[in-house]
């Protein structure tokens, strides 16, 4: 399977369903059980410094995502973030950051 195959095989559940397995393995990145425990370390830190900043969170999100997309496809950051943005319709994309922005927020919630 081509690399943009595979991202858009991922990127074709209903990303708006918080447990699609997109959204399930993109927690699992964020929670560091893809990096280990220093990146979610850093996650967290990151999450519970800016958690009200909607700027913030929002470029947070979109660079962990792609950089998700990028490791799990095998492909450079650039071209994740190429194929995201043609696959994904406009209308669609920042509506995926608010709920990318909510699993990060997810991860900290009670601490």
């Amino acid at each position: 399977m081509l690399i943009k195959e595979r991202i858009a095989n991922d990127l074709s559940d209903n990303l708006f369903d918080v447990n699609c397995p997109t959204r399930r393995y993109f927690r699992c990145w964020l929670d560091g059980s893809y990096n280990g425990e220093e990146h979610y370390r850093r996650n967290v830190a990151f999450i519970q410094e800016n958690k009200n900043n909607k700027r913030r969170m929002r470029s947070f999100v979109i660079s962990e995502f792609v950089l998700y997309t990028a490791c799990d496809s095998h492909c450079s950051p650039s071209y994740a973030a190429k194929m995201i943005k043609e696959i994904v319709p406009a209308n669609d994309l920042e509506r995926l950051n608010d709920e990318l922005i909510e699993d990060a927020l997810d991860l900290v919630e009670g601490m």
